[in-house]
């Protein structure tokens, strides 16, 4: 897996799924992250009053503020599956 150093520098390419895995400890399902990422994504955001769907840079800049192993990617693959459901 790419380091979290070299995919701030050059773009992350692994999995988002993947890097939610390392972080959470937990395996992603078929269609999405890791259910304990999701969870803590929609709770983190609700806590802050961020809504993904209208606020999907500031709702990304809040987790990567919450958690700092995350990168770019990640984040905003959990908003977005914050945002859908």
């Amino acid at each position: 897996m790419q380091s979290k150093f070299l995919a701030k520098i050059f773009g992350d390419r692994v999995d988002p799924r993947l890097r939610l895995e390392k972080i959470f400890g937990e395996k992603s399902t078929a269609a999405g992250p890791p259910p304990s990422a999701r969870a803590w994504a929609v709770a983190t955001l609700e806590l802050a009053g961020i809504d993904p769907a209208v606020a999907e840079v500031r709702a990304i800049k809040c987790l990567l503020d919450a958690e700092p192993r995350l990168t770019l990617r990640p984040a905003g693959y959990l908003v977005k599956v914050a945002r859908t459901g």
